[in-house]
């Protein structure tokens, strides 16, 4: 019988097509008679045809080139055992500064998740984390598979939020925790919505459950807390259903036609994975992998844990996810989010099973009109992030002066705008402005309340560099390594390539005394962020001295 290590290598080669014929017909041979590698070959094939339905999804191509490059990382017997517990002690002193100003700077700049990006950092040790960083990006293609097949599947997920004792301090912007949650639109797009839970003194649990027909794209979701319907979305192959409940807790479905053109979106587990809206799609070079570890799940499953976040500018990671990844199948199991050392929430997989009919119809016709006791508790903002929006809907929806680039710089191409939920602030907006650079020195300009409230402070660690005829004072130096790296990855789904490490970062105090904050990926020449800078104006003031907005919508 031939050797099993070298005959996994060689299966991944055949179904990446890398074999000769003769070496093709060789391996299929003896996959026809050993069952093991039977069934290996078949898994290979199920994972490599999901990664490739996502061609296409262009904010996922890395995690296409991932799952394929980790196919043999799915496969592998490797046993090293690799442990590097993040370091979470911290000093009263430090403590206290995180939580103001730098804890909320991290909090609004969290939205990088919202947006459906991990960006990048280096990992401490490449050579030794590299497979098992391939290894999650395959656990993520593994998720694909669960919609792959002929028969409708239900999928029950909890979403569980952690108590905070009733004596605990919460800060204010601290005190609820929240995920993404998409929702499908009449167009096929993607809604992407803030599900928010308030932090109580006892612990409690969202309840998802979602139902998916692979045949014809039809499917069903609902999040309950008890028995109050707190979000549902369905698509019955005509039209796009949506709940919303009623100040009196009673259940409302509203009904949308499908807009010309529509198609189902590309990837299911976008909007009913396990933590849908939040990607997974780590690729081997760029992710946020801070360190793995074996470990088991309750029911006593070999897994391995991966700590994904971003350290603070002292290197303590603040806050991060602890992906669960179970070694049989490379499946995720469950998720954890923990900020400032303490869980804030747990997101696990109850069960996963095909049926012949969905629980709850594809029309959502069961909770129309149920009534319950309506709660504050877990609520849905919707549009937490909209896309490439105009300088007029960033006039008509910030509540602060906002700034714009009056000329594009020299050596980027056209500049987007994306607005988001500016999480630390109640109610507020954030914008974040980006070009992408041929030479991969991007541009990032972020600005929001948050941090019009907290760089004032933040900027009395580094110094002033240019002061601008236009009236903005330029602050360089201190931490802006750190910060530079979260505004590039806030905007990775448009800049689309990992923070550099020469990258540079400002903050800058505009006339109005806002703070907006600008990262560049690469160095930039005294000459170009003076031009860059002095080409600032008032958002408002630009658009009374142009005929024409080109980014109007």
């Amino acid at each position: 019988m031939a050797d099993h290590e070298h005959m996994k290598d060689q299966l991944v080669s055949l179904v990446l097509g890398e074999l000769s014929e003769q070496q093709r017909s060789e391996v299929a041979s003896h996959a026809a008679e050993c069952d093991q590698c039977r069934a290996e070959l078949k898994q290979l094939e199920q994972l490599l045809q999901c990664a490739g339905r996502r061609k296409g999804f262009s904010a996922d191509e890395s995690l296409l080139e991932a799952a394929r490059n980790g196919l043999l990382a799915a496969v592998s017997s490797e046993k090293t055992r690799i442990i590097a517990r993040p370091d979470l002690r911290r000093a009263f002193e430090w403590r206290k500064i995180m939580i103001s100003p730098i804890a909320r700077i991290a909090v609004a700049a969290v939205i990088a998740v919202a947006a459906g990006l991990f960006g990048v950092s280096k990992l401490s040790n490449p050579s030794k984390l590299l497979v098992r960083v391939r290894l999650l990006a395959t656990a993520c293609a593994a998720e694909e598979t669960l919609f792959a097949g002929t028969e409708i599947i239900h999928i029950q997920n909890e979403i569980i939020v952690h108590a905070h004792g009733q004596s605990d301090e919460v800060e204010p912007g601290l005190d609820y925790t929240w995920l993404p949650m998409c929702s499908v639109k009449p167009d096929g797009g993607l809604r992407f919505n803030q599900l928010k839970m308030t932090v109580a003194p006892e612990s409690y649990v969202v309840t998802d459950h979602s139902w998916y027909d692979p045949v014809i794209g039809r499917f069903s979701r609902v999040l309950k807390t008890g028995d109050a319907v707190v979000f549902a979305n369905s698509y019955d192959g005509r039209f796009i259903y949506d709940a919303n409940v009623t100040p009196e807790g009673v259940t409302q479905i509203s009904k949308q036609a499908l807009a010309t053109g529509f198609k189902p979106p590309q990837s299911p587990a976008e909007y009913l994975g396990l933590a849908a809206g939040l990607k997974t799609a780590l690729a081997k070079d760029d992710s946020l992998v801070q360190n793995v570890q074996e470990s088991t799940l309750a029911n006593g499953d070999a897994a391995h844990i991966y700590t994904v976040g971003t350290p603070d500018p002292n290197g303590q990671l603040q806050s991060y996810w602890l992906f669960k990844v179970r070694d049989k199948d490379s499946t995720i199991a469950e998720k954890e989010f923990v900020l400032l050392a303490r869980t804030q929430l747990v997101i696990r997989r109850v069960l996963t099973e095909p049926v012949k009919a969905p629980g709850v119809s594809w029309n959502l016709a069961e909770i129309e009109g149920t009534t319950s006791h309506a709660t504050q508790q877990v609520t849905i903002t919707p549009d937490m992030v909209v896309p490439n929006v105009s300088v007029q809907h960033m006039v008509d929806r910030a509540k602060f002066e906002t700034y714009v680039f009056s000329a594009k710089p020299s050596w980027t191409g056209a500049i987007e705008i994306t607005d988001c939920i500016d999480p630390a602030s109640l109610g507020g907006r954030m914008f974040i402005m980006t070009a992408r650079a041929d030479d991969g020195r991007h541009l990032v300009l972020v600005q929001s309340p948050t941090y019009n409230a907290m760089l004032g402070q933040f900027v009395r660690a580094g110094q002033v560099v240019y002061t601008s005829p236009n009236g903005f004072r330029v602050w360089g130096g201190g931490p802006q390594k750190w910060y530079s790296e979260i505004l590039l990855q806030s905007a990775r789904a448009s800049i689309k390539d990992p923070p550099s490490e020469n990258r540079i970062g400002y903050i800058l105090e505009s006339p109005a005394g806002t703070f907006p904050a600008l990262a560049v990926n690469g160095p930039v020449s005294d000459a170009e962020l003076h031009g860059l800078v002095d080409s600032l104006t008032s958002a408002k003031t630009y658009l009374s001295g142009q005929a024409t907005d080109p980014n109007k919508k």
